[in-house]
């Protein structure tokens, strides 16, 4: 509009002028929404708003998500969620019976641990009322063995239905490898109940607490 008022006039703009002013609007844009501040005083002390190019790593490990844990981290309110946690479930029940540390049974005649456990089945996490809870369906298979009345035994243990519902209710099936084995095998039965029970539970603590 200047330009053509300017001809109408018969006073023309500067050709320098005119190329001017459109080449600080150029710079101005690619400058991106805060060019403003280039163009006052104090505009030094406001904070630098430029995007910062994360390098590779940093993205990644901020895309990734926390499979093993029960919430999300969305989820800050705490309201109603639902999360399939069974391969996370599996591998630390597993990770329980297996260690050393932990006894299936463990009295003044021996000491009897757990090895080669396999656990199938389904595990679910909750959040309610900002709540968490772990349910879960499980079938536990494992091998045993150690030292009962001076002899050294082992053998087979099988839990059925351990379900986080009832864990005073599932079923044991024992079974030795040789006659050394049975008082071994027969005190299981009953002692190794709260070892699979404490088991159960330190799952919960465990996966609840990440």
């Amino acid at each position: 509009l200047t330009v053509i008022c300017s001809h109408l006039l018969g006073c023309p703009p500067r050709f320098d002028e005119f190329c001017g002013r459109n080449m600080a609007a150029t710079e101005a844009k690619k400058g991106g929404y805060t060019y403003w501040k280039r163009d006052i005083d104090d505009g030094h002390v406001l904070p630098d708003n430029r995007p910062v190019k994360m390098d590779a790593g940093a993205a990644a490990q901020a895309e990734l998500p926390k499979t093993d844990s029960v919430g999300s981290s969305w989820n800050s309110a705490g309201t109603w969620e639902e999360k399939d946690m069974s391969v996370p479930a599996r591998a630390e029940l597993e990770k329980i019976l297996n260690d050393e540390s932990f006894a299936l049974l463990e009295t003044e005649s021996g000491r009897v641990n757990g090895c080669k456990a396999s656990v199938t089945g389904d595990s679910q996490a909750y959040h309610i009322r900002g709540r968490p809870r772990l349910g879960f369906e499980f079938k536990v298979k494992l091998s045993w063995k150690g030292k009962f009345d001076g002899e050294e035994v082992s053998g087979e243990l099988e839990v059925q239905d351990l379900d986080s519902s009832d864990l005073d209710g599932f079923d044991i099936r024992i079974k030795p490898a040789g006659d050394a084995s049975k008082k071994a095998a027969e005190a299981l039965k009953k002692g190794s109940r709260p070892a699979i029970k404490k088991a159960a539970e330190l799952l919960t603590q465990r996966l609840l607490s990440r």
